[in-house]
């Protein structure tokens, strides 16, 4: 889906001064990036990499205590920042731009696992699992986006405006995860105490079901300030692979 958008935007930005009389904008721009207050494909993606790692370590543990079903409790958190440089086409004066940007990622997932779960077969009571541990995934990688953007208003050196568009991210990155668990059954008790150090890449490999990619609409909000004919300073507000914060610079040629 998102190679189509793209390659209709790059038809319209070879075709666009056939069409129209406008100009070429370069953006750059640096900025913070979370998941929340949103929930993200980043973020459930990430919890479930997490989620399926836990039950992973935990097998041969339940197993022995006839435990086949357990969903252990994330609490993640995110931070860190981005970086991005895009170049946009601009069509009725100004009024409407389609536009390319590509943006590098670095950000932490701090995650706690602390749960307490009673297991139930039938209704009878057949464990108590308690799982703790404090563990991150940290990415490094690429989002590349295509996006249309409308001007909603505009006075004086001020511009406000509004895109919609797709974002497509690559997921690379490291897995640690620290795990106690501790099982109690009317078969007995057991502990276990394991740490796990792992790349994205090497959990893909053992797990067909982490995507390598990652694509998500993207909803944006800019607020422009210009500062002569062809440079401006802006503020911009991302919802897509997370919540991105973002200030920069703009410059039309």
């Amino acid at each position: 889906m998102l190679i189509k958008v793209i390659i209709i935007i790059l038809l319209l930005l070879l075709c666009a001064p056939e069409l129209e009389a406008g100009g070429w904008e370069w953006q750059l721009s640096l900025g913070t990036w979370t998941l929340q207050p949103l929930a993200s494909p980043v973020e459930r993606l990430t919890a479930r990499i997490v989620s399926e790692e836990v039950r992973e370590i935990l097998t041969p543990l339940l197993a022995d205590f006839t435990v086949f079903s357990y969903e252990p409790k994330i609490d993640m958190r995110s931070q860190g920042f981005s970086f991005s440089a895009g170049v946009w086409r601009q069509l009725a004066a100004g009024r409407f731009a389609v536009g390319l940007a590509a943006s590098y990622l670095s950000f932490d997932l701090p995650f706690s696992l602390k749960d307490m779960q009673n297991i139930y077969f039938q209704g009878i009571h057949v464990a108590t699992i308690t799982t703790s541990g404090e563990g991150s995934i940290d990415l490094r990688t690429f989002m590349l986006g295509a996006q249309g953007r409308w001007r909603v208003f505009q006075r004086g050196r001020t511009a406000v405006y509004t895109s919609l568009g797709m974002a497509l991210l690559r997921f690379s990155g490291n897995l640690h995860l620290p795990l106690t668990a501790r099982v109690d059954s009317i078969l007995g008790s057991a502990e276990l105490s394991r740490s796990e150090d792992m790349t994205l890449r090497k959990l893909r490999e053992e797990n067909d079901d982490i995507p390598a990619w990652s694509m998500a609409p993207a909803l944006g909000a800019a607020l422009h300030y210009r500062l002569g004919n062809s440079s401006r300073l802006y503020m911009e507000i991302n919802l897509s692979q997370g919540t991105f914060l973002s200030t920069g610079v703009a410059l039309d040629f």
